[in-house]
């Protein structure tokens, strides 16, 4: 098969990726453009949806898509 499930997945990771990385959704990043960090309040400077949380599930979920189109086109 010329595309496999790692293909996929490095490739819709890395275009969500750098989409969250420009956009810079306020629930991650601060006024200011700052990374905010972890807590389970949600302040100006923490949030539950910090970037070392959500790309680690991001990563996992991309996965499985890719198995699943994997599957999909065999």
């Amino acid at each position: 098969m010329l595309i496999n499930r790692w293909q996929i997945a490095i490739t819709v990771y890395l275009l969500i990726a750098l989409v969250l990385i420009y956009f810079k959704p306020a629930m991650m990043f601060t006024p200011e453009g700052d990374v905010k960090h972890w807590s389970s309040e949600n302040t100006e400077t923490t949030s539950i949806f910090s970037l070392m949380i959500v790309f680690p599930v991001l990563a996992l979920l991309c996965y499985y898509l890719g198995v699943w189109i994997e599957l999909m086109l065999a």
